[in-house]
């Protein structure tokens, strides 16, 4: 049975069936990628990379979305990513920033650009419904030089201690990463130790002052002035390439006009008909 399987599996990889049973394909389109592949080393096959080539979404990603499994364990985007591109790369070395480049692409290749969000006014609190045009998102260009040509290595000096630090933007390896380290101090009972300040700062650092000592980074960190903490998250999130997930509306209530960030919830995957 499982040789006939297999004889049939590969008569049918050689009929295209969409194409000459049901004379309809599904549509491939190019992503921009907002890092323009500079930080990737030359043996990875994102190196220099400008666009990326998906194929638009189908009911199979659709059963990615919805595995309770894949949910779970926080990979049904990277599986939905994995199954749209159909260049080959290593999902892992991927900037969060490109991966959302490519999902909000994926979107709306899957249920159009129209994102309905409800939102807050900041002036009199009432919420506005908010239609998003997901297509009209600005992408966030790297306009930032790698210290080193090719690699995920930038270079801040803090205002306050006026130490060199150098740091890496958040890759889709390392938020795997935070997120196991996360679920580990939970499982030990220590989940009221995590500081979301500290914890990005112990994954964004490479070095300080030339000092790769992941120990010695962390003291330094607990330590840092609040100024220093706070420029370098500042300067790493208006460099971060990606997508300007913002947008603005005037108030049904008040008229006043607000700029706000747009949430990436359940209703970016699955909108309401």
């Amino acid at each position: 049975m499982s040789e006939l399987f297999g004889s049939d599996a590969e008569k049918m990889k050689k009929h295209n069936v969409l194409k000459e049973d049901f004379g309809w394909e599904i549509p491939m389109e190019l992503v921009p990628i907002p890092s323009q592949g500079l930080i990737y080393h030359p043996d990875s096959s994102l190196y220099n990379k400008k666009t990326i080539k998906i194929k638009a979404m189908t009911a199979k990603e659709e059963d990615f979305l919805s595995s309770p499994a894949l949910i779970k364990e926080g990979t049904a985007l990277d599986y939905v990513v994995k199954s749209c591109v159909i260049e080959d790369i290593d999902l892992d070395d991927l900037l969060v920033g490109d991966k959302n480049a490519i999902l909000t692409s994926i979107r709306i290749t899957g249920y159009g650009a129209d994102y309905d969000v409800k939102v807050r006014c900041n002036s009199c609190s009432a919420f506005n419904e908010v239609r998003v045009n997901l297509s009209e998102l600005k992408i966030k260009r790297l306009e930032i030089e790698p210290c080193q040509k090719n690699t995920n290595l930038f270079e801040y000096t803090l205002p306050v201690t006026g130490k060199k630090v150098i740091f890496k933007l958040s890759t889709v390896k390392s938020e795997k990463q935070k997120r196991s380290h996360i679920e580990n101090l939970e499982k030990s009972n220590m989940g009221n130790t995590i500081g979301p300040v500290t914890m990005f700062l112990e994954y964004a650092i490479h070095s300080i002052e030339g000092i790769t000592d992941k120990n010695k980074i962390k003291h330094f960190i607990l330590n840092m002035p609040a100024r220093d903490a706070k420029s370098l998250r500042n300067f790493i999130a208006e460099h971060e390439p990606g997508i300007e997930m913002k947008d603005t509306f005037k108030c049904k209530n008040c008229n006043s006009f607000n700029k706000f960030d747009i949430p990436v919830n359940s209703n970016f995957f699955w909108p309401s008909e």
